[in-house]
């Protein structure tokens, strides 16, 4: 009897211990707030988000999710909630998984086209590459390429010599920059579902990427001529010390020049 006796006494000390030390810790976090840490709800991207999506899109889809932080943690213009305000406009930039929404981030749909940022006087065009053609899949939104071009040449002397076709290879385009990678649904997002990724895939089971780049009308048009043509397109990633001169062609009938 008097062992249960002390257990109970135990137990009522653990007890009004516990309540302490919560009721302190409540004391304390108050003190926190007091000195400026107020906490307040904020919404960050439950997935990638790309550009162009609107914001009617990301609450009704539930894009995002709210989230408790520290006010002093944050900038001024974060979003509690998505209000009917940013319906009609759009993210001016992708937006990763767990990353803020901020009210600077949209912008009018007219300062976009179709969900991208096309620079000034350009063209954004569009060509589908299998993963070796775009430098194994390190292409990204952003980076700066030049674009190689192997063709068919028509000489029936060539064909009747060699019962092969002459074909050569050269630069199309020294210097362009990539703007989107991937297709976008029609709410203005990037596939990248597994469903997504093997809807690319061809008959001889490779993984196809749209790359969209952005091109003055004379580099647009040798793209499209060459896209019509049948010609293999390969990709170049380019650094801003990078050399690449237009010319220098060289095919199965003839050297380098």
């Amino acid at each position: 009897m008097t062992r249960r006796i002390v257990g109970v006494l135990i137990a009522i000390v653990l007890a009004v211990v516990g309540t302490g030390a919560v009721l302190l810790y409540l004391v304390n976090a108050n003190q926190t707030v007091a000195k400026g840490q107020e906490a307040v709800h904020v919404r960050i991207a439950k997935v990638r988000i790309s550009a162009g999506t609107s914001g009617a899109t990301i609450r009704d889809q539930g894009l995002s999710e709210d989230v408790v932080m520290p006010r002093s943690a944050l900038p001024d213009d974060v979003m509690p909630e998505i209000s009917v305000d940013f319906d009609k406009l759009v993210l001016t930039s992708d937006l990763q998984p767990r990353q803020l929404l901020l009210k600077g981030m949209f912008g009018q749909s007219t300062k976009l086209s179709g969900g991208i940022a096309v620079p000034d006087k350009m063209i954004a065009i569009s060509g589908k590459f299998t993963a070796e053609r775009e430098v194994g899949g390190f292409v990204r939104p952003g980076s700066t390429i030049a674009v190689f071009a192997t063709c068919d040449i028509l000489d029936p002397q060539f064909k009747k010599k060699y019962d092969e076709t002459r074909r050569s290879t050269f630069v199309l385009l020294p210097r362009v920059e990539v703007l989107a990678v991937g297709a976008y649904g029609e709410d203005g997002q990037t596939s990248t579902t597994d469903a997504d990724v093997k809807a690319q895939l061809d008959s001889e089971g490779n993984v196809s990427l749209i790359v969209t780049i952005a091109a003055a009308q004379d580099d647009a048009t040798r793209f499209v001529h060459a896209t019509d043509q049948n010609c293999n397109l390969t990709l170049a990633l380019l650094t801003d010390s990078s050399v690449v001169q237009v010319g220098g062609a060289i095919d199965n009938g003839a050297p380098l020049r």
